[in-house]
């Protein structure tokens, strides 16, 4: 998935403020501050550590509130059973999940000491769509943009020929998871000082930092699974991959990914997923 944030674009150079979300393979199972799309493949293995990475400093990084803040909420979910199939059925249901996610999560953001504030919508963003940060890549399956809250989701690319309704509703539950785990960078500053440190930072220290925050938005939403594995029925396959539907947890490349997946899977929430304090070289993988 690609992340593009308040304004960080890594690989495409767009000035913007978002986070993107690059096509996964698990579809068919003033001062002016600049910023671009930091991006991350949902599944797509990096394989390589980075190299001479920079400290991480930054308190709200590093010792973020959230980090103790416990929990995400078990909520119920109440979600439409119309088929994914078009427009109309795809940013209904994904528009829901974001409801269920907003249960979940603004408890936690509370205790961290932040203000909730709701996503301002899920937006429909076929390919070439100019959405309030970037135009949304044919390789993009979602982006989310912090200058308004928004989600934009590249639903036709959901719409996949012999695929199972129960796979195509578990892989967008897990884009908009993602997309959300930005939502709650951005909620409690872990975005904004990302953006600082990208902005400033060339070559392997950009990418290091990219992938921190990349895997960390992929373990809020395994925490976010873990805390409803029950309201959401995840079993079989689908829990031995700690949520997150369709990729081979076993390939030497996965290692980092699957850990910090079950980490967070296991804690039920943010504690797992301090991403920022790791070796760069165990963030790679997302």
């Amino acid at each position: 998935m690609r992340v593009a944030v308040t304004a960080l674009v890594a690989m495409i150079g767009v000035l913007s403020t978002g986070a993107c979300t690059q096509q996964p393979d698990t579809a068919e199972s003033g001062t002016t501050r600049t910023s671009s799309p930091v991006v991350t493949p949902p599944r797509d293995p990096v394989g390589k550590a980075v190299q001479a990475a920079e400290p991480v400093k930054d308190r709200l990084l590093l010792d973020n509130p959230l980090y103790r803040s416990g929990q995400v909420t078990a909520v119920s979910c109440s979600l439409p059973t119309a088929r994914l199939a078009n427009r109309q059925a795809m940013i209904r249901y994904a528009s829901a999940f974001v409801a269920c996610l907003d249960r979940a999560w603004g408890p936690v953001i509370a205790r961290a000491g932040f203000d909730f504030v709701r996503p301002s919508a899920v937006y429909s963003s076929p390919a070439g769509t100019q959405t309030d940060c970037a135009v949304m890549d044919k390789e993009y399956y979602g982006l989310y943009c912090s200058s308004n809250h928004g989600i934009y989701f590249n639903w036709p690319e959901y719409i996949v020929e012999g695929a199972s309704q129960e796979d195509t509703r578990a892989s967008v539950q897990w884009l908009i998871a993602h997309e959300y785990g930005h939502h709650v960078q951005e909620l409690t500053g872990i975005l904004d000082q990302y953006h600082e440190r990208y902005s400033s930072a060339r070559g392997p220290a950009q990418q290091a930092d990219k992938s921190r925050s990349e895997m960390q938005a992929h373990c809020f939403a395994a925490a976010f699974f873990g805390a409803n594995r029950d309201t959401l029925r995840i079993r079989g396959e689908r829990l031995d991959h700690n949520g997150h539907p369709g990729y081979d947890r076993h390939a030497d490349d996965s290692a980092n990914f699957d850990r910090w997946l079950r980490q967070a899977f296991k804690a039920r929430g943010p504690s797992g997923c301090n991403t920022w304090a790791a070796p760069a070289g165990s963030v790679t993988g997302v």
